[in-house]
């Protein structure tokens, strides 16, 4: 709704002036629109938390006997933990000006800035959480890096159902795009790429962000290795690091263990690549080199259980993910040299990563009030304001309230690139 004010000029309302703000929101988004979306309705407010139920997976047996497999529930914690806000000040007088000149005086900067917030949380979670990578650290990658990720995805049974989706850091992306221009028409190319868009490789849409982190590794050193034979989970003991280091391993780092092999998740038979693990917690190591790491994927050998509510054991032999358990001093290999920043860029499906936003709790006494969501992105905005009589000014606070978390990092690859 608007109104007409002075000298004809139309007189923008709150709602012209929220939805304009989620216009400019939804046009700095990419990794948002590509990731999960529908745990909204489960949330109400920031500092919520809920249990997911993971994808219930079993074994077949072979020959005429019926072998029932009893129900393991595996639950992941998804919690609303983010928010952002910014203020806008403006008289009266200025809800006059047409709403680009608005949008371009007093909204753009800080509703883009909620935008980045947004965008880089949810590639933070894909660098972070990623555990399958390739590449060669300090060698920029190229389309066949991609493709041969790509491929990789496939082997390990990511679905090819139109949802994979590929971001890259804005220099690789650039190499990606010369390589795109010599194969699509250039104006295509041309209008794609203003909207962050490179094109398919392997059947994977491709884009660009400027604020695709880097990752730096940490401050390792030494010989590591495995202490202790048949370790399971997600904390896997070691030695041989250099000593006393606050910042061993940050979060983020890539590793593997000599003789611990990934396997396929539905044959269950090795691959023939080690498996990776990605360090979950910055890991330090005490005075004689020793380190408890807390590691994604939990090692699973195939022999690992848990109980149910009912107090019964219950196998958890369908989640198998490597060969073996690691050997005791088994040498450890971290991926990329100590302290350097590398570039980074992820593949995933669609169900790796969830972004959920909720509405922000209005306060009753604010005279205005109010929340616009977005059904296509989901992407949600509220608004609150009080008018100040002395200056004449109305003084706005906008928030965006979000979750992000990988509920199957299985279904997602990182690429290392060259160092900075």
């Amino acid at each position: 709704m608007s109104v007409q004010g002075e000298e004809g000029n139309v007189y923008l309302t709150d709602d012209i002036i929220l939805r304009e703000m989620l216009k400019e929101l939804k046009s700095s988004a990419v990794g948002v629109k590509r990731v999960h979306r529908n745990l909204e309705k489960h949330f109400g407010k920031v500092g919520d938390t809920i249990s997911i139920e993971k994808p219930f997976k079993t074994k077949t047996a072979e020959g005429r006997t019926l072998s029932i497999q009893p129900m393991a529930d595996q639950k992941i914690s998804f919690k609303i933990d983010r928010q952002r806000n910014f203020g806008l000040q403006f008289t009266q007088r200025d809800r006059t000006l047409n709403i680009r000149n608005f949008s371009d005086r007093y909204l753009k900067s800080g509703v883009r800035q909620l935008g980045v917030d947004i965008e880089q949380s949810v590639l933070e979670c894909a660098v972070k959480k990623t555990y399958s990578v390739s590449g060669t650290p300090g060698t920029a990658i190229d389309s066949d890096k991609v493709t041969d990720a790509a491929g990789y995805m496939t082997d390990v049974a990511v679905p090819e159902d139109g949802m994979r989706t590929g971001i890259l850091n804005t220099r690789d992306g650039k190499t990606i795009d010369k390589e795109m221009k010599s194969v699509y028409n250039p104006e295509i190319v041309k209008g794609a790429i203003r909207r962050g868009y490179l094109g398919p490789v392997s059947d994977i849409d491709m884009y660009r962000s400027a604020v695709m982190p880097v990752h730096r590794v940490g401050d390792y050193g030494g010989t590591p290795l495995v202490n202790g034979a048949g370790q399971k989970g997600s904390t896997l003991v070691t030695d041989g690091w250099t000593a006393s280091k606050t910042e061993l391993l940050r979060v983020g780092d890539a590793f593997t263990i000599a003789g611990v092999y990934e396997i396929h998740p539905q044959t269950r038979m090795s691959t023939g690549r080690l498996q990776t693990f990605v360090v979950t917690e910055i890991a330090s190591s005490n005075g004689s080199g020793q380190s408890s790491i807390k590691i994604s994927p939990a090692i699973n050998d195939g022999t690992v259980t848990t109980t149910n509510a009912a107090g019964e054991t219950v196998p958890l032999s369908a989640y198998q993910n490597v060969s073996a358990a690691p050997a005791d001093n088994a040498p450890i290999t971290v991926v990329g040299t100590a302290n350097l920043y590398y570039r980074q860029n992820v593949l995933f499906h669609r169900d790796a990563f969830t972004l959920c936003m909720v509405q922000k709790e209005l306060p009753e006494s604010a005279p205005v009030k109010a929340r616009i969501t977005d059904d296509e992105t989901g992407l949600s905005l509220s608004m609150t304001a009080q008018y100040d009589i002395a200056e004449d000014m109305q003084v706005y606070r906008v928030d965006a309230i979000w979750g992000v978390d990988s509920l199957m990092p299985e279904l997602a690859h990182r690429i290392y690139s060259a160092a900075l």
